[in-house]
C-alpha cells in the first residue's frame, strides 16, 4: 500500500471513539453545571404539610382577592415602582409595602425589596434589575384590612 493511501487501524478507532465520548462527557458536564447554578425545582420543603394547609391558603388568597387593590409594577431608569390603586384607579393606602421579586427558572437573584412611599399609592426603591422577565409578589399592610399580597409579572426590555 505504497501509493498514497492510508490504512484504517485500530488506533484510529480507537482516536475516534475517545473523541466522541469526550464530546458526550462535555454536553453531560455542560447540562450539569447549568442544572446546578439554575431553579432548584423545590416548590415547598415538605409536600405532605402544604396539602394539608391547602384548603387555609386557598381562603387567605380568596379574602385578599376580593380585597379592591391592583398593583402595577414598573422598572424605569434604575427605579422599581409599584402602583397600588382600586379598579377605579384612585390610589390606595398602603404600610410597609414590600415586593419579593426573582427569575422564573433561577433563585440566584432573589431579593425582596423595601418600598418608599413617594407619591398616594406609589411606592419605589432604587434596584439594578437585569433585562427578561421577573416574577414575584407585592405584599403591604392596608388599613381594615391587614397583611395583603398580591403575585406580580414584570418583564424589563432593552
Amino acid at each position: 500500500m505504497s501509493n498514497g493511501t492510508r490504512q484504517f487501524t485500530g488506533k484510529h478507532m480507537l482516536a475516534i471513539m475517545l473523541g466522541f465520548f469526550a464530546v458526550v462527557l462535555a454536553a453531560n458536564m455542560t447540562m450539569v453545571y447549568f442544572a446546578r447554578h439554575s431553579w432548584t425545582g423545590l416548590v415547598v420543603e415538605n409536600s405532605y404539610i402544604a396539602s394539608q394547609e391547602f384548603n387555609e391558603k386557598t381562603q387567605k388568597l380568596e379574602a385578599m382577592e376580593a380585597v379592591d387593590v391592583h398593583p402595577d409594577v414598573t422598572f424605569e431608569a434604575g427605579t422599581l415602582r409599584v402602583r397600588l390603586h382600586t379598579r377605579a384607579g384612585e390610589p390606595v393606602m398602603a404600610r410597609n409595602v414590600k415586593l419579593a421579586i426573582g427569575r422564573p427558572s433561577n433563585e440566584g437573584q432573589d431579593r425582596v425589596v423595601d418600598l418608599t412611599e413617594r407619591a398616594s399609592g406609589t411606592f419605589e426603591a432604587p434596584q439594578d434589575l437585569a433585562l427578561g422577565q421577573w416574577t414575584g409578589s407585592v405584599t403591604a399592610e392596608l388599613p381594615g384590612h391587614g397583611e395583603w399580597t398580591r403575585p406580580v409579572r414584570l418583564v424589563i426590555k432593552g
